[in-house]
């Protein structure tokens, strides 16, 4: 498995951009929209490296197995990589505005 179709590899990558772009982040009207934005981002579009990602933690799969929006299978994973995503990116926004106020 390729290490950057690694699910925890992504989400490493992912608060990495954000640290990178914290100032313009934190200073949003709508830091969460931006989280959105970076999270889409880092999604696998090629349906082997999807699946390479979903390999490497199969929770993702019941996620996607729950998901009831219609698509492919790759489609549904990518929704659930993206819901991953956005999870840790708007953990990583809470922490970081927990430190501003602070």
């Amino acid at each position: 498995m390729s290490k950057k179709n690694n699910i925890y590899t992504l989400e490493q990558n992912l608060i990495e951009e954000l640290n990178d772009n914290k100032e313009e982040i934190l200073n949003s009207s709508y830091p969460e929209d931006l989280i959105n934005d970076y999270a889409d981002g880092w999604i696998p579009i090629y349906n082997w490296d999807v699946l390479e990602t979903a390999q490497s933690d199969l929770y993702l799969l019941n996620e996607a197995d729950e998901d009831e929006t219609g698509g492919s299978i790759i489609q549904k994973i990518q929704t659930a990589i993206y819901y991953r995503l956005t999870d840790a990116g708007n953990k990583w926004l809470q922490d970081n505005q927990d430190q501003e106020v602070a």
